[in-house]
């Protein structure tokens, strides 16, 4: 049972508090909020980058 259990651990959030118990969970909770914002950018950027260069990719292909 208790090896169950640090399977289920090790595949949710709580395995990084394991690796550092002094962040409280607040922190803990800010950092992986930051964490998400910064990936959510990072896709935005990317979806942004890639449909800049398909325009230009059909823009180059009409002319």
């Amino acid at each position: 049972m208790a090896v169950a259990r640090k399977a289920v651990c090790v595949s949710s959030p709580c395995a990084l508090r394991v690796l550092s118990p002094r962040v409280p969970r607040s922190s803990f909770r800010t950092l992986v909020l930051y964490y998400m914002q910064a990936l959510r950018k990072e896709v935005v950027l990317l979806s942004t980058r890639i449909a800049k260069m398909g325009n230009l990719l059909h823009s180059t292909v009409q002319h």
